[in-house]
């Protein structure tokens, strides 16, 4: 029996240029096997998002791309928006990234129900803090004990999902993986060292990711501070921006009075990061609120040394004390003597970064995860049951 044919629909909601999981699944979109899997992509934004910046990269890649735009909490358009890209695409596996896209495929699909559209969910990590984060967490899961599979990126993060009562058997760890021969220090031509004015700074200390409080970036400030009294010439540079600017002009006031604020750079959204991470000595990340982070593929893919909170996957990616060090969350002592450690051990520093480009290499690899993916796809719509062909979907029109 010939394996069954998957027309996906790659389902998201985000805002301006997205973050890990968005690179994932263009990414993916790209790779697909074509004989196996057929996808189209659609992103729900804000229509008064004017940063939007997905569209373009999906463009670029020559992707098969939905921008539909969304005014309100729950904008019932949305729901006929996808609705028609189902159909017109004859979609017969949805998979959703977010707690809102979750909601979305759920509902299109009972809307759908003759169609018998599988589901499939990604939990990349529930990030938003407080009782808001809270409630769109608990909406979350209620609504994935209901999807025929679900994917935790790490397995931490299923832990959690267990601990919230999601059937153990329901989840399949995938994790995130990179492209290593883009991801590479070979493929730099010219850092930006010279253009952000750090030609005799070091160390070079860098983060990239959204600047939003789950980043935890006070922390990661506080123990900047602390490097920057042991050394004089280190810099800090934090690329990135959020969903407004509120938490960027927070953290500008901390580093001001912390007496290194002429030494943190905000350099803001980045397109290229390939130069950006060829910039840096040692990379930081503080987060409390992680899946798989991607900047740390991203930065061990690199030859970076990293220094890490203990923040869901984090351990599960890097070795500590070979690839980088982990740290408990807000230990600013700790994580201060980690790059006091690295700044002062050239040899160190080598040795790490040469570990964790080959830990990347060897155990993340995107190949290896999209025959995963492709894989699980084709065996949800085996255990999902027939799905009608575009003949038999016309009806539906």
């Amino acid at each position: 029996m010939s394996a069954p044919e998957v027309r996906l629909l790659e389902l998201r909601n985000t805002y301006k240029w997205g973050g890990g999981p968005d690179k994932t699944i263009l990414l993916s979109a790209q790779r697909h096997n074509p004989s196996r899997v057929k996808v189209v992509i659609a992103y729900v934004r804000d229509g008064r998002d004017r940063e939007f910046q997905i569209g373009h990269h999906a463009g670029v890649k020559d992707l098969p791309f939905y921008e539909i735009l969304e005014y309100g909490k729950l904008d019932l358009r949305v729901l006929a928006a996808i609705r028609k890209i189902v159909i017109e695409h004859d979609i017969n596996l949805i998979h959703s990234h977010d707690y809102k896209s979750d909601l979305f495929a759920y509902l299109v699909r009972h809307w759908l129900w003759r169609c018998r559209i599988a589901l499939v969910s990604t939990a990349h990590a529930w990030v938003i803090l407080g009782a808001r984060g809270d409630l769109y967490r608990k909406l979350d899961l209620f609504l994935m004990r209901r999807f025929d599979q679900l994917i935790a990126v790490s397995y931490s993060t299923k832990k959690e999902m267990i601990d919230a009562g999601v059937p153990a058997a329901s989840i399949e760890v995938i994790h995130n993986a990179i492209d290593t021969d883009a991801w590479s220090i070979r493929q730099v031509a010219k850092n930006l060292r010279e253009p952000l004015g750090l030609t005799n700074a070091f160390p070079v200390v860098g983060y990239v990711g959204r600047i939003m409080p789950e980043k935890d970036l006070a922390t990661w400030l506080r123990a900047a501070a602390v490097l920057a009294c042991a050394h004089p010439s280190a810099r800090f540079v934090l690329v990135g921006d959020g969903r407004d600017g509120t938490t960027q002009r927070g953290l500008e006031e901390l580093a001001r009075a912390l007496g290194i604020r002429e030494r943190v750079i905000f350099t803001g959204y980045r397109r290229e990061l390939l130069p950006v991470y060829a910039s840096f000595d040692i990379f930081l990340l503080t987060s409390r609120r992680e899946g798989l982070p991607n900047s740390l593929l991203e930065a061990m893919a690199m030859g970076l040394p990293v220094v890490t909170s203990d923040v869901a996957g984090a351990k599960e990616l890097v070795v500590d004390g070979q690839t980088g060090f982990v740290l408990p969350q807000g230990d600013v002592a700790g994580i201060a003597h980690a790059l006091i450690t690295l700044a002062a051990d050239d040899r160190k520093r080598t040795q790490m970064g040469r570990a964790g480009r080959e830990r990347v290499e060897r155990d993340f690899s995107f190949a290896t995860r999209m025959y995963r993916i492709e894989n699980l796809y084709q065996r949800v719509i085996c255990s999902s049951g027939t799905y009608p062909s575009r003949a038999s979907s016309e009806e539906l029109r």
